[in-house]
């Protein structure tokens, strides 16, 4: 090779960003102007197996402070920013069903205020886990409000 300085310099130019045609990363650095929601989770039942009940245990709301929070948000998903599907009152007795990755929320099914025995079709045992698809209300609420009750 005779003139290895130019050899070099072209090697650079095509390496060079700003020689290839048509990069443009403008693109990659524009903001979205659509707001990120966390969507919904469906609350899913029947973790443990054939051989234990739907949702593994009941529970109820507790900690909620009179000088706070008067009531539990429950939710589309274990997010904050999901959507409020209904509000808990201290006291309010539900079934615990399955947790978030983090042990941070827990997905629950909620009997009605007019009917809290029911046992909204989780007692039973099932032969696959599946989605929570009603009678009752199903959501996501911080672990932090809940009590096991056996």
């Amino acid at each position: 090779m005779k003139h290895p300085a130019l050899a070099f310099l072209l090697l650079l130019a095509a390496c060079s960003r700003e020689s290839m045609a048509g990069d443009n990363d403008s693109a990659l650095y524009q903001t979205n102007a659509v707001a990120l929601t966390p969507g919904v989770k469906p609350v899913r039942i029947g973790e443990g197996g054939a051989a234990f009940r739907a949702c593994a245990t009941g529970g109820q709301v507790v900690n909620l402070s009179p000088t706070g929070e008067r009531y539990l948000a429950l939710r589309a998903a274990p997010f904050a920013e999901a959507d409020e599907v209904a509000r808990l009152d201290e006291g309010t007795r539900l079934f615990l069903c399955t947790r978030s990755l983090d042990q941070r929320w827990q997905g629950v099914v909620v009997p009605p205020a007019d009917a809290p025995d029911s046992d909204c079709g989780v007692t039973a045992s099932l032969a696959a886990p599946r989605d929570y698809a009603g009678p009752c209300r199903s959501g996501w609420v911080l672990s932090a409000f809940v009590r096991p009750a056996g």
